[in-house]
């Protein structure tokens, strides 16, 4: 039976100056296995709940990938959380992030599904191994986390609530006029006002529910 899980994300922008990106000390000293463990994913245990600090860390590993451009740097997240989408005992996490751009009419607001990584999983595996310092101490921090990215789609508001129920995300979000967060031609941009979307997570896609 599906748990239902509910987050308040009001104040979402005040939370970003107290979560400063300090991932990497904290997640090989807590999190990475033993060097004679061959660097394999840390699995969530079956059942057992999921601090908030370890879904967040998880996602700050991921958002390393994203080192940043001239014009876009500063990927954090906003919130983060779990929730056992399909039902099998796993929680997979969920988390908000965002982006600074420089000269954009643009901003980043991305919900993020991530799932559980299989042994041998691609997407905890660098391109090209021990060809850069940065990239294998990121892979080496999603391993330890044991999750990677599944699913992304782009929230074209203010966020406000986050609810889990099953397999379904439902977000409630403001938009505002001339907002940088509703992205023209990434999603449709909806009137003014506050709106409550649903989406449908399954592996790989993130899908809005009418």
């Amino acid at each position: 039976m599906y748990e239902r899980k509910h987050w308040q994300a009001i104040g979402l922008r005040a939370l970003v100056a107290a979560m400063a990106l300090t991932v990497a000390a904290p997640l090989l000293a807590q999190d990475a296995p033993a060097a004679d463990a061959k660097d394999e994913a840390q699995s969530e245990p079956k059942n057992e709940p999921m601090s908030y600090d370890k879904a967040r860390r998880a996602a700050e590993a991921s958002l390393r990938l994203h080192p940043g451009t001239d014009s876009q740097y500063d990927y954090r997240p906003l919130w983060a959380g779990n929730a056992d989408l399909d039902g099998d005992g796993r929680p997979e996490i969920i988390y908000l992030y965002t982006a600074t751009q420089t000269g954009s009419a643009m901003q980043l607001n991305e919900l993020v599904v991530m799932t559980p990584l299989a042994e041998g999983d691609a997407r905890g595996q660098a391109a090209s191994p021990g060809k850069s310092a940065y990239d294998d101490e990121t892979y080496a921090l999603i391993r330890a986390s044991g999750y990677a990215d599944d699913a992304a789609v782009h929230i074209p508001g203010e966020m406000e609530t986050i609810t889990m129920d099953g397999d379904r995300i439902r977000v409630t979000f403001n938009s505002t006029r001339n907002l940088k967060l509703c992205v023209r031609g990434k999603v449709a941009c909806p009137p003014e006002g506050q709106h409550a979307w649903v989406y449908r997570w399954t592996p790989g896609k993130l899908t809005r529910a009418e």
